[in-house]
């Protein structure tokens, strides 16, 4: 009997034990997360949760499905408590930084941290005053592209992290070796966001890594609330024209998608895209022929790479001399701020400043809207 009532006694114990710890778990599990606020972007979020930020990016590269990092950011002096203790730790307010784009650089010189800055990927094509006058000054150095990074030098400069970008999942090898070198990665994709003011957004997850959550929040709401009061201007436009991107690759000439933040950019400032219509928000690819085809009608033609004038075009394909908006289209190129070897400004601080973009576009578009607007990064093409 008395065997049987400690066999009964220990059971409790147990099961109580075995309850309060399944309670422990969930209490980690199962609190609602205090999600910050986001209003365009859709490739990332932020979370806090026992104090911690918990930063999920999602399918960072074109064609991603399913594919998700996750990063727990805790200053030098948080204890990370073990269930976190799988995902990614990262330490804040990180003090060196390698960014693989340019883009990384505007989101960080928006923070004013560029002294975080040790190394870039393309470092000529930098416009950025600052971390130009460092690279010439070797205080700043370049560490290659894709398969010629040079993995001795970034291990050299001991960063606390690598911002990463790719266009296809072969970015995933890369990360993978810098981590087995011992080496932070994070995968950034802000140029899949649909949506300009989303592609800003992703200064609320720069801004988590240098703990200048404020600043990137005051620095987006004012661009927000300009580039809204901006597409006000133009929700009433009857006469809209009829807009046209890009020029042909290797006989290939890729269209962005309907979905596209280009598109809605070419809405949001009151003109009438030809691809409108498709559903895709990345880029289209047709030949020649059917651009010249479907495109006839432009009123307006943009981003034509890197030429500065008319006969620039013809160099490319000698046929443009029949194409009707070589003839009639105006032409503007986004070319307009590039430094010497050929870095264009506005694939860097235009990504930071979609307020000015669009005052650019609405100045083409309907010149009597902003009569006063000087444009920023686009300059006609004669």
């Amino acid at each position: 009997m008395k065997l049987k009532y400690l066999f009964i006694v220990f059971v409790l114990i147990f099961a109580s034990c075995a309850n309060r710890k399944k309670n422990e778990i969930q209490l980690v599990e199962d609190i609602p997360l205090n999600e910050i606020n986001l209003d365009y972007a859709k490739g990332f979020s932020i979370n806090i949760k026992d104090e911690l930020k918990i930063l999920t990016i999602r399918n960072p590269w074109q064609g991603a499905e399913n594919v998700e990092y996750k990063y727990v950011l805790a200053n030098e002096n948080q204890k990370i408590p073990k269930p976190y203790k799988k995902f990614k730790v990262i330490r804040t307010p990180i003090k060196k930084v390698i960014c693989l784009s340019t883009t990384h650089v505007a989101f960080i010189d928006v923070l004013n941290e560029n002294q975080s800055i040790v190394a870039i990927s393309g470092a000529n094509y930098v416009n950025n005053n600052i971390i130009r006058s460092k690279i010439d000054n070797n205080e700043v150095f370049d560490i290659g592209y894709d398969n010629s990074l040079n993995y001795e030098l970034i291990v050299s400069l001991n960063p606390d992290l690598v911002l990463t970008y790719g266009i296809g999942g072969e970015i995933a090898s890369y990360n993978q070796k810098l981590n087995d070198l011992g080496i932070q990665t994070m995968v950034l994709a802000e140029y899949l966001e649909n949506e300009p003011l989303g592609k800003l957004e992703w200064i609320k997850l720069l801004a988590a890594l240098y703990e200048k959550d404020k600043l990137a929040s005051n620095y987006y709401n004012n661009a927000k609330q300009e580039y809204i009061k901006l597409q006000d201007l133009t929700k009433h436009v009857i006469n809209k024209p009829k807009v046209l991107f890009g020029l042909p690759w290797k006989d290939v000439w890729y269209v962005p998608g309907g979905e596209s933040y280009l598109a809605k950019m070419v809405e949001d400032a009151g003109g009438d895209y030809l691809w409108k219509l498709s559903d895709s928000r990345e880029s289209l690819p047709f030949d020649l022929e059917s651009v010249f085809l479907n495109a006839k009608n432009t009123d307006v033609w943009l981003n034509t790479g890197s030429i500065n004038n008319k006969m620039d075009i013809l160099k490319i394909d000698e046929r443009f001399d029949s194409f009707e908006p070589y003839k009639m289209a105006e032409i503007f190129n986004n070319n307009l701020i590039t430094n010497e070897s050929g870095g264009n400004d506005y694939w860097e601080s235009g990504l930071v400043n979609p307020q000015l973009v669009l005052k650019d576009l609405i100045k083409i578009f309907h010149p009597e809207i902003l009569p006063n607007h000087k444009l920023v990064y686009y300059k006609k093409i004669k």
